[in-house]
């Protein structure tokens, strides 16, 4: 009897990654988990990420949108958007590498439980060139009220279960949400959804000039200048709106 092999939907959000989207790329095509595909929404680049992206892989493999050119939390729920139904989702950065296991550890731990479900994971964190510094282990969710205080969950970990998947769809965030990942942890943890942690590093965190919020110090350089009480009021909003549609 052949064993079931789950479909995946790789949800990339580009913007300008042609430097390090290559390898990006063929950890992804070296995935043990072999039933995958790209939706890859791209805000506008005007390098050469799409034609590295065309080359790396196959048309069958391949769903390229244009992003929305509205900010990170947008661009990825444009990609989300158009994961076929029963499909999992994972979310995906232009400049990490993934291990070999990513997708296959994911979907071993989510099981076969068909509610709405998301999995995280822990991290190993590098430099430019793809030397480790140190691991990132994270901490699993507790709860909503600290979910809504601090993000728990790094997206590029994420997984998603087909029900999550779902439910998601159903509440997009507003152009003011900071991070697509917040978003969704805020979202399925007011919906009662399962979080799943695994302590396992599952990707090579690459930390350069250009990372968004980084690993280290971008939270609290947000906390001084007044940048993360904005991120708060802009969920809030968004919540407000959202949350009722969600759960209907």
């Amino acid at each position: 009897m052949t064993a079931v092999c789950p479909p995946v939907s790789i949800v990339l959000a580009t913007l300008n990654g042609a430097r390090f989207l290559r390898a990006q790329l063929q950890s992804i095509c070296d995935q043990s988990h072999e039933n995958w595909r790209v939706i890859l929404s791209d805000d506008g680049s005007s390098d050469a990420s799409l034609a590295i992206a065309r080359d790396c892989l196959a048309r069958d493999r391949l769903h390229l949108l244009r992003g929305p050119q509205q900010g990170i939390a947008l661009n990825f729920w444009r990609g989300l958007s158009h994961v076929p139904k029963g499909h999992f989702a994972a979310f995906c950065d232009q400049d990490d590498v993934w291990c070999k296991d990513k997708l296959e550890r994911a979907l071993a731990h989510l099981g076969k439980d068909e509610g709405p479900a998301l999995y995280s994971a822990g991290r190993f964190v590098t430099d430019a060139g793809l030397n480790v510094t140190h691991r990132q282990l994270r901490a699993p969710v507790k709860g909503f009220a600290r979910t809504f205080l601090r993000n728990p969950v790094a997206g590029h970990t994420c997984v998603l279960s087909p029900a999550a998947v779902d439910l998601l769809k159903r509440a997009p965030p507003t152009r003011d949400v900071p991070f697509h990942d917040w978003w969704a942890a805020l979202i399925l943890s007011r919906a009662g959804a399962r979080f799943v942690h695994d302590t396992a590093p599952v990707l090579y965190y690459r930390q350069h000039e250009r990372n968004v919020l980084g690993a280290a110090g971008g939270r609290a350089k947000a906390v001084l200048n007044g940048t993360y009480f904005r991120w708060l009021c802009a969920n809030a909003s968004a919540l407000h709106v959202a949350s009722p549609r969600a759960l209907d």
